[in-house]
């Protein structure tokens, strides 16, 4: 019987060498692939091979033409996405020549939908029709003058296509809000600040259903947004939460889920208010940090292949992260919790060399020299998708 295989795209994430390693063990052939020279995931053990992509971004067409080369030479039953990169698979899958060979393989809803789910005003305002106790109130920006009519202090302004916490802006002074210049192609919201607990979830989801879910929250913050206000910058280090907090954002996912058609991986950021309700503050339609909790044999790869449901939770309080990263940012309240913190890079037969993660890191860092911007903002430099219409 022949192998199947899985394209993994999206090689840098730590999530990605996640999927490689669980794929690994379930018995699937494993190609990886990815803009990047260097990328994370391409020193596991655990792949068949490395496949290099042009940038989405910069050339569209010829990344399209070699998804579908890759496709054919390794016969490819999957495509599953980890980054924004997902944005651009989506777009060539409906209009490039030979993307009806893989359209049903990309595990991932339609562009519209991704839109949708990306644009943090656009899904607001899809949450406040079928979740409105999740809903916070908003405004979506797309001049000066309505920054200006916001009233109040209480409000978080960002980017409506952002990541990491890019530009956010928390409860700023009305100096920092003059510096906020929306337009109708780069739209801004303004959402009502929620100053309670934190939570995060990972999912994935199939026709309506729920396959997979696992919530946690950050602990160790890489940077803190402009304003006084909790820290908005990407986690780098996560602990679970416990079935409470599953309880309270389950129906929060399965109507995002019976909304969604098709299939997908769905993460949610919340705050919860002044009542202890969970606000969603944004989704983000790809792997995130939720999935580093599942184990092998514990459903994942079966919930994508198959389209099996998993309820497996991790134990609460469970760890994961980076040792290095947390020390350095987290200082001595971090420390304390590095005995119990689970590595994302470790793994059986398959740790990677700190010189495999030093040349990840150092094209990274090259990319950030080269066009003046953040590191975070460098990790999706090449497949970033701004755009409010496909």
């Amino acid at each position: 019987m022949t192998q199947p295989s899985v394209l993994i795209t999206g090689a840098r994430a730590p999530v990605a060498l996640h999927w490689c390693r669980l794929f690994d063990a379930a018995g699937w052939s494993v190609v990886l692939a990815d803009s990047l020279k260097a990328p994370l995931a391409r020193f596991s053990r655990k792949k068949k091979s490395f496949e290099p992509l042009p940038s989405p971004r910069e050339e569209p067409v010829a990344f399209a033409r070699r998804i579908a080369e890759i496709v054919d030479a390794h016969n490819v039953g999957l495509i599953l996405p980890t980054c924004e990169e997902v944005f651009h698979l989506a777009h060539a899958a409906q209009t490039s020549p030979n993307g009806h060979q893989w359209r049903d393989m990309l595990y991932a809803p339609s562009l519209e939908a991704l839109i949708t789910l990306h644009d943090k005003a656009r899904f607001n305002a899809h949450v406040t029709e079928i979740a409105p106790a999740f809903a916070p109130a908003y405004y979506r920006l797309e001049s000066a003058d309505q920054v200006e009519r916001v009233p109040g202090q209480d409000w978080v302004f960002k980017p409506c296509f952002s990541r990491f916490g890019t530009d956010t802006m928390v409860r700023p002074t009305a100096d920092q809000r003059a510096r906020i210049t929306p337009s109708p192609d780069r739209p801004w919201i303004a959402q009502a600040y929620a100053k309670g607990e934190e939570l995060c979830c990972s999912a994935l989801v199939e026709q309506g259903r729920v396959l997979a879910l696992q919530a946690y929250r950050p602990i160790v913050r890489l940077r803190r947004g402009t304003g006084t206000g909790a820290g908005t910058g990407a986690g780098g280090a996560f602990e679970a939460a416990d079935e409470a907090a599953h309880r309270a954002i389950e129906p929060f996912v399965a109507a995002v889920a019976r909304a969604m058609p098709g299939r997908g991986q769905l993460s949610f950021d919340f705050r919860s208010d002044a009542s202890g309700q969970f606000k969603v503050l944004e989704c983000n339609p790809r792997s995130t940090s939720g999935l580093h909790f599942f184990p092998v044999a514990q459903g994942l790869v079966e919930a994508v292949s198959s389209g099996q449901e998993t309820r497996f939770r991790a134990p609460p309080k469970q760890l994961m992260g980076e040792r290095l990263a947390t020390a350095l940012v987290g200082g001595l309240p971090a420390l304390v919790r590095l005995h119990r913190l689970h590595s994302l890079s470790a793994w059986p037969d398959d740790a990677l060399s700190l010189w495999s993660q030093a040349r990840a890191f150092g094209e990274l860092v090259r990319i950030a020299r080269r066009h003046k911007c953040s590191l975070e903002a460098a990790t999706t430099w090449d497949i970033r998708w701004d755009r409010p219409h496909p």
